[in-house]
């Protein structure tokens, strides 16, 4: 027997937190419309390398490139280096290890922005799930920030700076967390990009602004001065930085994860709740306000 679904936009539930309930069946909705996802996520990864000399060997190279010139500036250029002297590679596997997280989360979520009007011929089906479109971005988002790490790991305990241990385990944890976010913040932005067509030129702006209030390219230590007890910023600055952060534990969480034993990175745990708990905000805000104008969709794009 085939069970039709059906929708109707005059019956539909109205309101963002009659949506909720729904979210509690948001991994059976993407298990069934798994194969959507895996065409998708299929499509998306070898469409980045289509009709290439290499092919799929891209995806590789590409962040083995990008560590080698961070190697090589930041480690040599920039760093206090001296001829005949071995480079210091700690604050290129820092800069390296910072940038494959942030970059991947940003990707994802930028994309996430159109891929509701660029899908708009099958939202406009009847009963398509739209909610499941991020699905795929954020899987590949994961997979280039493995193959960043991949490359990050190897290289970072080769030179001394990584030390693997029990936290790597925990790694898979830290990858559904990053999971959660990017599909919370791509449902919202999704939503808004429908209504307001400014809204990824906005976000391209303002993921500029954040990777540089993000412990990418710093450290936690350079927020609190040279260390004579005049901090460079007030300390709500200070804590606004680190808390109210984001990308703060996540990106802190992730280095722990590879293997960084720098104090000043902090304890792993903690920065994986916290980076759970905004998550788990970011999901239920982007799944929400998604769910709450998805009856509106047909008529936009």
């Amino acid at each position: 027997m085939t069970i039709a679904r059906t929708y109707d936009a005059a019956t539909a539930p109205r309101g963002t937190l009659r949506h909720l309930r729904s979210l509690l069946g948001y991994p059976a909705l993407v298990w069934h419309n798994r194969y959507m996802v895996q065409n998708f996520l299929r499509r998306d990864l070898l469409g980045r390398v289509h009709g290439s000399f290499l092919g799929i060997w891209w995806i590789l190279l590409q962040p083995l490139f990008l560590f080698t010139i961070y190697f090589l500036v930041f480690g040599m250029f920039l760093g206090d280096w001296k001829w005949g002297e071995a480079p210091d590679p700690r604050l290129a596997v820092y800069l390296f290890s910072g940038v494959i997280v942030f970059h991947a989360l940003i990707e994802a979520t930028t994309q996430c922005c159109q891929i509701v009007v660029d899908n708009g011929n099958l939202v406009k089906k009847v009963a398509f799930p739209s909610e499941a479109l991020p699905i795929h971005v954020g899987a590949v988002s994961i997979v280039l920030y493995v193959v960043g790490a991949l490359v990050c790991l190897p290289a970072g305990w080769a030179l001394g700076v990584l030390h693997p241990g029990w936290t790597l385990l925990a790694l898979p944890l830290v990858l559904i967390v990053q999971f959660v976010m990017t599909i919370g913040i791509g449902l919202f932005l999704a939503n808004l990009y429908v209504f307001v067509r400014d809204v990824a030129q906005l976000w391209r702006l303002g993921t500029m602004a954040w990777m540089f209030l993000s412990p990418v390219f710093w450290m936690p230590s350079q927020l609190m001065g040279d260390g004579t007890g005049d901090a460079k910023f007030p300390m709500w600055a200070i804590t606004l930085l680190s808390h109210g952060n984001p990308a703060y534990p996540l990106i802190m969480a992730h280095r722990l994860a590879l293997g960084g034993t720098d104090p000043q990175l902090g304890d792993f745990w903690t920065h994986l709740g916290v980076a759970a708990a905004w998550a788990t905000v970011f999901l239920v805000v982007g799944y929400s306000t998604f769910m709450a104008s998805k009856h509106k969709y047909a008529d936009l794009v």
